[in-house]
């Protein structure tokens, strides 16, 4: 005679804001007879969470593709100006919250070096929290084993709005004169309606947690009671810590994180993780375009090395969650963005411009990926859901910190060859 199912007992929130114990059905069980809601979460959860990042990296990107107009001639600003310091000062406050898309649309109306720094400045503090609170979603939803892989697609669309942003960039940039705007100014109108739209999906759509499952108006829900059991079931089994909803952040605990030594190393792996990423991502097409294609060509083929980054990141994090090793394809990827950083600083001057750009998109396309093995790292083994919280927005703060590093590193006279920066990398 077979065993009765395991018997999970999980708190679920009943009326008047009383607790109370009910039993639920064994997720193992429901998993094996294929009634397990993890597909419908993944169908759900997931295209939710990547379509915020995606307009998220578009904010970021239409810079790197607007470098190929008129930007820096009609604004009267510099390479060097071109920072994101107001995401970094955003995270911790922004944490968890989802605002975006109507600064960055008066962006297409800047006229000066001023107005176009501030409204820099301000997307930076709108959508400075979105990663660490969307990090979060995703610890709260999936256990430790699944973590690696669902981050890894959750930055997927980081990589696939370069690519798609340097598409849109190519087909959109020659509408300037149209209306009296340049093609950056329309580059940067379409790319935040198309941002705005995202965010009332997300406002719509996105639910609170495993035991709430229905979006902040409570109008709907797609998860049935037994459904939301059985997902805070499976949670509680994997890590009996993520059964709070929310996460109650004091000073005390604030403190009490940031005195893990191991913190601020993580920190500093996604600083260097994200250095050479930030610098290539911002000016990849300008590069390009300096071998001797034209400004369309050279949005086209700055794509290319977004989808390389796709393909690894996949395979690399589909392996860290099979082997259960986060740190050593850390050192795997750094090896990669070294050696090729190394080639493309040892070519002569001259060199075939198609053999520059293979190894430049050899380089784009494999470094940055140790951000997301890092971050998932970083939620396995967090303690509670507060350090969670926490360690998530410093690691996020190193991403970002490494992005403006990086992007110091491409120096105006060092242009267009860049190769001190290239020489910094192999360091």
């Amino acid at each position: 005679m077979s065993e009765p199912p395991e018997i999970i007992t999980t708190p679920v929130e009943g009326q008047a804001g009383s607790s109370m114990f009910q039993e639920s059905w064994s997720f193992l069980e429901d998993v094996k007879v294929g009634r397990s809601p993890q597909p419908r979460l993944d169908c759900y959860l997931l295209p939710l969470l990547v379509a915020g990042f995606f307009v998220l990296q578009l904010d970021h990107s239409n810079i790197s593709n607007a470098l190929t107009d008129t930007i820096t001639e009609d604004l009267g600003i510099t390479n060097n100006d071109l920072m994101f310091a107001g995401v970094v000062i955003a995270e911790i406050p922004s944490n968890l919250i989802l605002r975006r898309g109507t600064i960055a649309l008066t962006q297409s109306w800047c006229t000066n070096t001023h107005s176009f720094l501030a409204t820099r400045f301000l997307i930076g503090a709108f959508e400075g929290g979105y990663i660490p609170g969307g990090q979060y979603m995703l610890a709260l939803f999936y256990t430790r084993e699944e973590l690696a892989s669902r981050t890894a697609i959750f930055y997927l669309d980081n990589y696939a709005a370069t690519a798609t942003g340097s598409l849109i960039a190519a087909g959109v940039m020659n509408m300037g004169g149209t209306g009296g705007l340049s093609g950056w100014q329309w580059l940067s109108a379409v790319e935040e309606i198309i941002t705005l739209v995202v965010f009332l999906a997300l406002v719509a759509f996105l639910p609170r947690s495993p035991g709430h499952t229905a979006p902040i108006h409570g109008l709907f829900d797609f998860f049935s009671p037994r459904e939301r059991q059985i997902l805070r079931a499976r949670i509680m089994a994997d890590d009996k810590t993520k059964g709070a909803d929310k996460a109650q952040i004091t000073l005390k605990t604030l403190a009490y994180a940031l005195t893990y030594y191991s913190l601020w190393l993580h920190m500093l792996l996604n600083v260097v993780a994200l250095a050479p990423k930030g610098g290539l991502q911002l000016h990849g097409p300008k590069i390009i375009k300096s071998l001797g294609f034209s400004r369309t060509n050279a949005n086209l083929l700055n794509a290319v090395s977004s989808v390389l980054v796709i393909v690894l990141s996949c395979t690399i994090s589909f392996a860290s969650d099979r082997t259960h090793w986060r740190g050593p394809w850390c050192i795997v990827v750094f090896s990669w963005s070294i050696i090729f950083a190394g080639v493309l600083y040892g070519l002569p001057t001259g060199s075939d411009k198609w053999a520059h750009y293979a190894i430049f998109t050899l380089l784009s396309g494999g470094n940055a990926l140790a951000q997301g093995l890092d971050d998932a790292w970083v939620s396995i083994n967090a303690v509670n859901p507060s350090k969670r919280s926490i360690d998530l927005v410093m690691v996020v703060m190193g991403s970002s910190l490494g992005a403006i590093v990086g992007n110091q590193l491409f120096r105006d006279d060092d242009a267009p060859k860049y190769a001190r920066a290239f020489c910094h990398f192999t360091r």
